[in-house]
């Protein structure tokens, strides 16, 4: 019998109604839930998974949105506990990366799922689980919550129209191992997952491949940044022209001015940003 620790955020847009579910779904499937707990505030959050993780539990269930996730991942990377993903925020990338879909998908990965080791990604020190962002990317994360329970996903878009209005291109220079490039932008993104959204990134991202991946396009005006911004929308921005991906364990970003830097949808701080991998590093239930 799989026995599992139940923590949920319940700032996350569906956090209360799928913990609620949890109670009745998993004693069903044969899982014993040990301990189970909501909390509201990041901070607290934090604390309940690192304590959670000190304790040495088996699953720690985790019960919100990317952000939430990949305050999880910090805590219980290289730990001897396993994630369990459910998917209550809006945009949900690093579960449609692990193939949990729906709530659904997310039981069943509990029950009956099989573990497996994935990568994490580091930044400035700071891990995470699916996706950085900076720039104008990265501003529309910062500004959308208070629209996102209202709105759902279309509070991205709004954020970002409203932000692409006082934004402007600046220069960035990008190294790894092997390349250097110097271009003139609005945004760029580094993910250490397959799904930015619901479309893929690069053709390589994945969870599993030991790389970070790097995209970005040289956009000079704002009818580019549009451009780019539907083309992710889309799923064909690496046909843009222009653009820029790669992959690599290590990347290190400077920007003039200095840009926003957000991880799945929390924010941490400006560049400069260095970036590694370190893969195998969580264990996680997949479907």
């Amino acid at each position: 019998m799989r026995t599992v620790t139940i923590i949920c955020r319940l700032k996350s847009r569906n956090g209360l109604a799928y913990y609620q579910r949890l109670h009745d779904e998993l004693p069903k499937r044969g899982v014993r839930i040990v301990a189970a707990q909501t909390v509201k505030k990041r901070k607290d959050f934090i604390r309940a998974i690192r304590a959670a993780v000190k304790s040495r539990v088996q699953t720690i269930v985790v019960v919100g949105g990317d952000g939430s996730q990949t305050a999880a991942v910090a805590q219980i990377a290289h730990s001897k506990s396993t994630l369990a993903v459910v998917p209550a925020g809006t945009g949900n990338s690093f579960a449609l990366g692990l193939g949990i879909k729906d709530f659904e998908t997310a039981v069943e990965a509990i029950a009956a799922g099989r573990e497996q080791h994935i990568d994490v990604g580091v930044v400035n020190g700071t891990y995470f689980a699916n996706f950085a962002t900076l720039g104008l990317t990265a501003d529309a994360a910062e500004t959308s919550p208070p629209l996102k329970r209202l709105l759902g996903p279309i509070a991205y878009g709004v954020a970002f129209l409203r932000d692409l209005l006082k934004s402007r291109p600046f220069e960035m220079r990008v190294t790894w191992k092997g390349g250097d490039l110097r271009i003139k932008t609005y945004q760029a993104i580094v993910g250490n997952g397959r799904y930015f959204g619901w479309q893929a990134l690069t053709p390589d991202a994945g969870v599993r491949s030991g790389e970070l991946v790097f995209l970005a396009v040289e956009d000079v005006s704002k009818a580019d940044a549009l451009k780019t911004s539907a083309a992710l929308l889309r799923g064909d921005q690496t046909k843009l022209e222009g653009v820029h991906y790669f992959s690599a364990r290590k990347i290190e970003i400077r920007t003039k001015p200095k840009q926003r830097l957000d991880i799945d949808g929390h924010s941490l701080g400006k560049t400069p940003a260095k970036f590694k991998v370190e893969p195998n590093a969580l264990r996680v239930l997949v479907p």
